[in-house]
């Protein structure tokens, strides 16, 4: 398993751009020519060469981490599917945001309580500075980015639904593709933590 990282608290969500990428790459058009692309050509329409560069780097990452078997189905699923598979791809780059979606995320499916307090991220936060250095090392400023970055992508994915006082944890209506899929690809942890298994 990879280090611990708060380099996603950088990050978008880039549904859209992901989307392209894929499609981009479904076409036959290689790593190289997309990052051309999106620098030359401002393809992704980001703001700056610079979040061009940023988007398209970590876009790239994300979709790498998916095989032929992820970009076959990607196109055939539903909007809320798809964006599963960005989520998925953002888990498989960003440890303790995996742990998160297991150990939080799925406990509010399991425990039926489907609401997200900002309390309960603390006490998942706290724990793990107990566990690791490097987490223990970091800046509450960082915790607490990190902590609004996974609120945003999870809100993104339509997984959370912003309350005011807390989330609304919304159970997904995963493809039976998909699902197959991850258990196929022996993502069992991941799918069990987005069906509250």
């Amino acid at each position: 398993m990879s280090q611990y990282s708060a380099s996603i608290i950088t990050h978008s969500f880039w549904f859209t751009e992901f989307s392209q990428y894929l499609e981009l790459r479904n076409q036959g058009i290689d790593d190289v020519d997309i990052r051309s692309m999106s620098i030359d050509d401002n393809y992704f329409q980001q703001q700056s060469t610079a979040r061009a560069l940023d988007m398209v780097r970590v876009v790239k990452r994300r979709v790498n981490t998916l095989d032929i078997d992820y970009f076959d189905l990607f196109p055939s699923l539903d909007l809320e599917n798809q964006k599963i598979v960005n989520l998925l791809a953002s888990l498989h780059l960003n440890r303790l945001f995996d742990e998160f979606m297991y150990e939080v995320y799925r406990n509010e499916l399991l425990l039926g309580d489907a609401k997200l307090h900002s309390y309960e991220i603390e006490a998942f936060f706290s724990q793990k500075q107990v566990e690791n250095e490097k987490i223990a090392s970091w800046k509450e400023e960082t915790i607490r980015r990190m902590a609004g970055t996974f609120k945003t992508f999870l809100r993104e994915a339509d997984l959370l639904e912003n309350q005011g006082d807390y989330d609304l944890v919304k159970r997904p209506l995963l493809d039976i593709r998909l699902e197959m899929l991850l258990h196929t690809k022996g993502e069992d942890r991941q799918l069990a933590a987005l069906v509250g298994r």
